[in-house]
């Protein structure tokens, strides 16, 4: 089995009718290091900072609908077609003297971060959390429980170097920045997929049942951390903290002295209780540190899961915000993909747009305020299988041709920021038409 994928890459980003937009998406492929480049590292920053590594905990592994079968490994590298005068122009990847990479595998990371309370969080987790997972003691071993005990320290890693980042903005009353991020992360390496994730956003694979070819199932990999959830409830209220509802959803409370008071917070300090925040982890959101436990009641741990990847069933991989699933149920997603590359002609929208437009649709049509909706979908090709269907502006990746193949070597993919054209109603998208002729088509299909 060729133990390298191959698949088609998108992105689409839009701030739908939020005030901000805190969505980040960040996506890197670079060569994997050999051993030795892994020695090169010091101590301090092999570790994050953090200290002594901690015991390999047992990944969670995850159980696919109706008992389905899975082989073993998975990668990832390469663009759209390019002339070879284009290939040239691109050239090779700029490389240090002193790196040692393996030329034959890549690791590709891919991460949406949708941020809250500020775009400080989103943003500083977008910039240094690939830089810090990769440093973690273990993350370039083949034990399944070691990469994962990496990507639980690399996040604490970044929650803590958030901690020390003193340019973060304070609200208007002068409390400290309530700035935080949900993070939902996959790492590629080999037909292997490991997957962190904090908060409400969400990675959704689309199965294929040998019993039929017109509809794919969803595996659901991330479950969101609401207050509310049993195991969630308990820690927070454990650490200190509380859940309360505010507007008919569950909230973190943020403990904090009134606004009133001055000098030093003591015993007879009168402390305020704001039900504030719907997610239960996040890096960021460094109001919550409770003194008395020395814990944030915030958790920034991910929960933390391994996947093995076979192109015959696998057939997309879906990050998202919660912009787009609050709108859409994963099973309504992964066969919207799946639908669209059997209908849409080569020149047509993206998989990843064209789940982000009718996500913004159905806000619209709810006549509800679209929040920032963010997409990231993977297509798997089976190898020797029949040729990728290929819509404007995607990328085909091929983990077994290196690095050097990528447009702009060394450099994170981020090209789906939206240029909108504002009407004088202020309140048109760029492609308003687009999104208008094909609402009817797409929504009217009972998925």
């Amino acid at each position: 089995m060729n133990d390298s994928l191959l698949f088609r890459m998108s992105a689409f980003s839009d701030q739908g009718g939020r005030k901000y937009m805190e969505d980040v998406i960040e996506i890197r492929i670079e060569y994997e290091p050999t051993a030795s480049t892994d020695e090169e590292y010091p101590k301090s920053q092999r570790h994050g900072g953090q200290g002594k590594a901690e015991s390999a905990a047992a990944p969670q592994t995850v159980t696919e609908p109706h008992g389905l079968s899975r082989p073993g490994p998975a990668t990832a590298a390469w663009v759209e077609s390019l002339s070879d005068e284009d290939v040239c122009s691109i050239g090779t990847p700029a490389s240090s003297e002193n790196v040692v990479v393996n030329t034959r595998r890549s690791v590709a990371f891919f991460a949406v971060f949708d941020g809250h309370g500020g775009r400080e969080a989103a943003h500083f987790a977008s910039e240094h959390l690939w830089d810090l997972l990769k440093r973690q003691r273990g993350f370039w071993s083949k034990d399944h429980g070691e990469v994962c005990a990496a990507l639980r320290k690399g996040f604490v890693a970044c929650h803590h170097a958030m901690w020390k980042e003193l340019q973060w903005p304070k609200t208007i009353t002068g409390l400290p920045s309530t700035s935080g991020t949900t993070a939902s992360v996959i790492v590629i390496r080999g037909v292997h997929m490991y997957v962190a994730h904090v908060g409400d956003s969400a990675v959704v694979v689309g199965v294929k049942d040998d019993n039929s070819d017109i509809t794919l199932q969803a595996l659901e990999i991330t479950q969101d951390h609401k207050p509310e959830l049993p195991k969630e409830k308990e820690r927070i209220e454990r650490l200190g903290g509380s859940v309360m509802k505010k507007s008919g959803v569950n909230r973190v409370v943020w403990k904090r002295p009134r606004l009133t008071h001055n000098g030093p917070v003591r015993r007879s300090t009168i402390i305020d209780q704001i039900p504030f925040l719907a997610v239960a982890r996040s890096l960021g959101d460094l109001w919550s540190y409770d003194f008395y436990s020395g814990e944030f009641v915030v958790s920034p741990e991910p929960d933390t899961t391994v996947m093995t990847l076979d192109p015959k069933r696998h057939r997309y991989i879906i990050l998202g915000s919660d912009g787009l699933w609050n709108m859409m149920p994963p099973k309504n997603a992964v066969n919207m993909c799946y639908s669209h590359d059997k209908m849409a002609g080569p020149k047509g929208m993206s998989c990843a747009r064209r789940l982000g437009c009718t996500a913004l649709l159905f806000w619209k049509e709810r006549m509800l305020r679209a929040d920032n909706t963010t997409v990231i979908v993977l297509a798997l090709q089976e190898r020797g299988g029949p040729p990728i269907p290929m819509h404007r502006d995607e990328i085909v990746v091929d983990m077994a041709t290196g690095i050097d193949q990528i447009p702009y070597p060394g450099t994170p993919y981020n090209t789906c920021e939206i240029q909108k054209a504002e009407h004088e109603d202020g309140m048109f998208y760029e492609e308003d038409e687009i999104y208008e002729e094909e609402h009817e088509r797409w929504t009217c299909l009972d998925w």
